[in-house]
């Protein structure tokens, strides 16, 4: 009753080839959530720069197309960088500066005639 059992080496080669493959898996799923941290801190910035556009455009509206200051908020600048008159109404870009770099997110064009609702086209 000799029964053969499979060499001890053997065991441990496989051992090693599971420890080596699920390490592998771990850092690819590492990776991956690693870059949807970041795509999710572009994806929020883009929003906050939008909406920020938005305000800007809405205060801009209001105002009458009258210059108007810088808005800072949340590392976020919005300046109106053009201002220029177009078949009677005042056209303005509104650009959205991320303040730790200077590096532009998001502009917005925006027209303003007296007496009507504004005009945006979001570029």
């Amino acid at each position: 009753m000799n029964k053969e059992h499979p060499p001890k080496n053997l065991l441990f080669i496989e051992l090693i080839v599971v420890i080596a493959f699920f390490s592998l898996a771990a850092a690819i799923c590492a990776t991956l959530f690693v870059q949807a941290k970041v795509d999710a801190a572009h994806s929020r910035e883009l929003t906050n720069a939008v909406i920020m556009a938005q305000n800007t455009a809405e205060i801009f509206k209001a105002y009458d197309g009258r210059s108007l200051p810088m808005f800072n908020e949340d590392g976020l600048i919005s300046t109106i960088a053009v201002i220029e008159t177009y078949e009677e109404a005042l056209v303005a870009t509104i650009v959205v500066y991320r303040e730790s770099d200077g590096a532009a997110i998001y502009s917005l064009k925006v027209a303003v005639r007296e007496g009507e609702e504004a005009y945006r086209n979001d570029e």
